[in-house]
């Protein structure tokens, strides 16, 4: 079933955690140059649209979560939400986070690691 671009983008699904192997072994998760990426592997897809994923930069330090949800395109009143999940998970910081905002792809191993990260829900988007 075809869902459009813009209805794709109305939820967000986001990860977030620590991770201190490097960038460049951080990016390499991601890489779809070895069609499918771990990341697509991890989820259970065979590629995903460069449009609508967002692979923030690490940060050098753990920050808090809400500090890390400035760079994601979520909307406000949802915040909370993923700080209770957060706090459910023992997560308090991070240095990494990274969304994928495509409502047709469905999660089914909530509790894995990816890539260090946990995947914390899918919620409403700000785009």
């Amino acid at each position: 079933m075809y869902i459009s671009p813009i209805e794709r983008m109305k939820k967000i699904h986001i990860w977030i955690g620590s991770y201190f192997d490097g960038i460049e072994k951080y990016e390499e998760y991601f890489k779809q140059d070895n069609s499918p990426s771990q990341f697509c592997k991890d989820i259970g897809i065979e590629e995903y649209d460069d449009d609508f994923i967002g692979i923030i930069p690490l940060f050098y330090n753990e920050v808090n979560i809400l500090t890390l949800l400035l760079k994601v395109p979520v909307e406000e009143s949802e915040k909370s939400k993923i700080l209770k999940r957060c706090n459910n998970l023992g997560l308090e910081k991070g240095n990494a986070i990274f969304y994928l905002t495509d409502s047709s792809i469905c999660i089914k191993d909530t509790e894995n690691d990816y890539n260090g990260l946990l995947y914390i829900g899918i919620y409403n988007s700000s785009l």
